[in-house]
């Protein structure tokens, strides 16, 4: 590598690790109640955050890279609801507005996946064996996903905003993406509790913990 090519490599490095430096993540953990009287899977829940800068938004979609290598990058696989069983896997899928999710059913038996949750209605009608459809919903906002040829099937689509939204891990635990420093409004969701939200203050340095409690 030239001199000239490792010095341009070298600022790029300088730039990128004084952007990072002023950037932090939003983590914590999921706490539930036992008024419900049975256990609550915290893995079905969804944490998002209600607005971010469009410059982390831009990062988030093109995973970070810049113009130059953008088109070497792999494109992120078509998030999938697989009808099987007689049920919808997963249970809970989330994805940012406007973004493609795929309908397979990988039953033996025909579907009929729909939704009337306002706003995000649709129906797909009797599908076959390995039938394959795709859906997108314009706006943020829980579907609820229903079967009309078995009732018994439910499952939810969390449509979120914008692309920073975790998933926890089984033990509650969450990591929302890098943020700058800024008041931000943390949102959670669970389908067997109620939605709730907190606001929180990201500081110049370090991370935020956050607890959010049903």
């Amino acid at each position: 590598m030239s001199r000239m090519k490792r010095s341009a490599l070298l600022a790029i490095l300088l730039v990128l690790a004084v952007a990072r430096g002023n950037a932090g993540a939003i983590h914590g953990e999921l706490q539930f109640s036992k008024s419900s009287g049975r256990a609550t899977r915290a893995g079905d829940a969804v944490v998002w955050l209600e607005r971010i800068p469009p410059k982390v938004e831009r990062r988030l979609v093109t995973g970070g890279r810049r113009w130059f290598w953008r088109h070497a990058r792999t494109e992120p696989p078509i998030p999938r609801v697989l009808e099987v069983g007689r049920r919808f896997e997963p249970r809970v899928m989330a994805l940012p507005a406007g973004e493609p999710l795929e309908f397979r059913n990988g039953d033996k038996v025909w579907h009929g996946a729909f939704s009337v949750s306002k706003g995000a209605s649709f129906e797909l009608g009797k599908r076959a064996p390995g039938a394959v459809d795709t859906v997108r919903f314009a706006a943020p906002g829980v579907v609820a996903l229903r079967c009309d040829i078995y009732p018994q099937m439910s499952a939810y689509v969390v449509v979120t905003p914008n692309h920073a939204f975790a998933r926890p891990d089984s033990a509650g635990s969450w990591r929302l993406p890098d943020v700058p420093p800024g008041t931000y409004v943390v949102h959670a969701w669970h389908p067997d509790r109620r939605e709730v939200q907190r606001q929180v203050r990201m500081p110049a340095r370090g991370d935020t913990l956050v607890t959010l409690r049903w």
